[in-house]
């Protein structure tokens, strides 16, 4: 017998218990029922569900495909249920769908649930775990582990690193990409929304399956800003966008509570209202930072006659990597080259991680090393320790990204290939600030120690110098402001540029 997806959400043997106790109603999910319906091609039975399809997705409910959709942009504010709904989406592909039928002899069809890092991909697989408890469907588990179950019907559903090279090659019967507005921020995906999407597509040609991209808006970029752009309110589309409120599909949050929250932080409003943050933009696109790129290079080992630079993001070592870079300015050009760039992931000692950052600075010829300003002192005295003078940049972070976007247009400087690196650039953030320069720093919950060292070096090397005197002393141009006093010592005391040998 075939269910469908509403019949089966209504069902006490089925997906019932995963949405409410026995005794209690559906009607706070009737809302996502109606997107469920449109989704897999379910007539529409009440009027008010015309009108919310209306208000969703900005289409005429009568020229709605009658086979529903394969591909799914749900754009949903914050503690709205689409989570819940996806891992319930997931479960039913897994288990009612049938579509693993169409799977030749020695196909492994798959439900795969992708996000920004593992640990949120684990969210949607316990909902879908948990939509399947009912002891009906719970005696079909046949294998259950913390990344992946297996049924009877020879379906998996797991989880899969969220990169556009670890997505291949499988035969899905539906994909799960969760936060799919926030992949180009993370430090675990190492690719863009886009990328990921392409990847993902041709492992659902055969079986027919859903891709199914569930997000909240963030910045006005990517696949998802695209496909929103392209197919919300457009009838002719055969692609899907559901875009709503917090409060449009879940009704059971507090208006005063959210009212409370904006006041508090306007911005919260992109979170609950669903907007496109327009404050944010792209910091550079990938692909120009990806122009610099050196294809295969990694390290250049350290060379006689060579002036060096270095610049170090020195971290507690409990949550944040540490970094360091070193580099040059190649001979008679503007071009700042990286030789050497490391990073130290966390957890770390921070003693130890310095230690091994001075024998590296010693290699290449230099006595010290410029960096950030996190805990200072701290940072002076363990270098002092190891041999290496440390000189905190005059210079914030913001600063030194915004001198390195026309370094990087301009392809002045030569890049390692390194996928964290173009991962960490291509996530910054730029936002508009109210008079003065813009800031530039990582999105929430993402890291940036490869890309501020690289854009510290990048300062560094680049700052003009003049040869002065018999002695081959380098010196900077003699102006008062603060970068250049920082340029003056640095080169005068030998701290940050060193010829090596």
């Amino acid at each position: 017998m075939s269910f469908s997806i509403i019949r089966a959400a209504k069902d006490q043997n089925l997906f019932r218990p995963y949405l409410a106790d026995k005794n209690d109603s559906l009607t706070s999910w009737s809302r996502w029922m109606c997107c469920l319906r449109v989704i897999y091609g379910l007539k529409l039975t009440q009027p008010w569900q015309r009108l919310l399809v209306k208000r969703c997705t900005g289409r005429d409910p009568d020229k709605l495909p009658a086979g529903g959709f394969k591909t799914i942009l749900l754009l949903c504010g914050r503690r709205s249920g689409k989570s819940k709904i996806a891992g319930l989406i997931a479960a039913y592909e897994a288990s009612l769908s049938g579509r693993e039928k169409v799977c030749s002899a020695g196909e492994l069809p798959m439900v795969s649930v992708v996000s920004p890092t593992r640990d949120q991909s684990r969210i949607i697989k316990s909902y879908a775990r948990a939509a399947l408890r009912s002891d009906l469907l719970n005696a079909e588990i046949t294998d259950d582990m913390r990344d992946m179950f297996k049924l009877e019907n020879r379906v998996t559903v797991r989880i899969l690193t969220g990169t556009f090279r670890h997505v291949r090659s499988y035969s899905q019967i539906a994909v799960i990409c969760d936060e799919i507005c926030f992949f180009n921020g993370s430090d675990e995906s190492h690719c863009s929304d886009t990328e990921l999407i392409r990847s993902i597509k041709p492992s659902l040609l055969t079986t027919k399956g859903r891709l199914i991209c569930v997000s909240t808006k963030y910045r006005p970029s990517g696949w998802a800003y695209a496909t929103w752009k392209k197919h919300y309110g457009k009838d002719a589309s055969k692609l899907l966008v559901w875009d709503s409120g917090s409060r449009v599909m879940n009704p059971t949050l507090s208006e005063a509570d959210i009212d409370a929250e904006i006041e508090e932080d306007p911005a919260a409003r992109a979170e609950y209202f669903n907007e496109w943050r327009e404050d944010i933009a792209d910091y550079l696109p990938r692909s120009t930072i990806e122009q610099c790129v050196l294809v295969g290079r990694k390290q250049l080992l350290p060379r006689p006659h060579v002036t060096y630079a270095a610049f170090a993001d020195v971290s507690g070592g409990r949550q944040d990597p540490m970094a360091l870079c070193i580099g040059h300015k190649e001979a008679g050009t503007r071009k700042v080259v990286v030789d050497f760039l490391k990073q130290w992931p966390s957890p770390s000692n921070p003693l130890s991680v310095v230690g091994e950052m001075s024998r590296v600075l010693q290699n290449y010829g230099l006595r010290a090393c410029s960096g950030d300003r996190y805990s200072a002192e701290f940072n002076v005295a363990t270098f002092r320790n190891s041999g290496i003078r440390y000189l905190p940049s005059v210079q914030n972070k913001s600063e030194l990204y915004l001198d390195l976007i026309p370094v990087i247009c301009s392809q002045e400087i030569e890049l390692p290939d390194d996928d964290r690196l173009v991962g960490q650039l291509a996530a910054l953030e730029r936002r508009t600030r109210s008079g003065g320069r813009d800031s530039v720093d990582h999105p929430a919950h993402g890291h940036d120690d490869l890309g501020n060292v690289v854009a510290g070096l990048s300062t560094i090397v680049a700052k003009p110098r003049i040869r002065v005197g018999g002695w081959g002393d380098t010196h900077t141009n003699r102006t008062q402001n603060p970068r250049d006093r920082l340029m003056k010592e640095l080169l005068e005391h030998n701290a940050t540029i060193r010829t090596y040998g």
